[in-house]
């Protein structure tokens, strides 16, 4: 019975996703195109945003000016899984690269309360 409960299960992820909605590059073989990474989890990402090559090519995604080494695990369209070379944590990661975290409120608005000018 236990055995058919674990063949049941899709679900094969060890570490959890967390959230997310970072512009990236990504390229492989010379070519390059942009993309979306959706979620993260410290061995894996998931990208969004063009016809991506196929299962086992190897890519490097670039955010800002880091570069990560990966390799693409299933497409399906506009949509890859990525395995990620060495492991990131994800909630340090979407938190510095991406304008707000998912989950947070923006800043607040300031007000400006006196503006001097200086003179020429």
């Amino acid at each position: 019975m236990m055995l058919n409960a674990l063949a049941q299960s899709s679900e094969r992820r060890c570490s959890p996703r967390e959230p997310a909605n970072i512009s990236c590059t990504v390229s492989w073989s010379g070519l390059y195109e942009f993309a979306l990474i959706r979620n993260m989890s410290i061995y894996g990402a998931q990208l969004e945003g063009f016809d991506f090559p196929p299962a086992g090519t190897a890519i490097t995604i670039v955010v800002d000016r880091v570069e990560i080494c990966a390799s693409i695990i299933w497409a399906d369209g506009e949509r890859c899984g990525v395995l990620l070379e060495h492991g990131v944590d994800p909630a340090a990661f979407i938190r510095e690269h991406a304008i707000r975290p998912l989950g947070q409120a923006a800043p607040e608005v300031g007000t400006v309360v006196k503006m001097d000018v200086l003179p020429n």
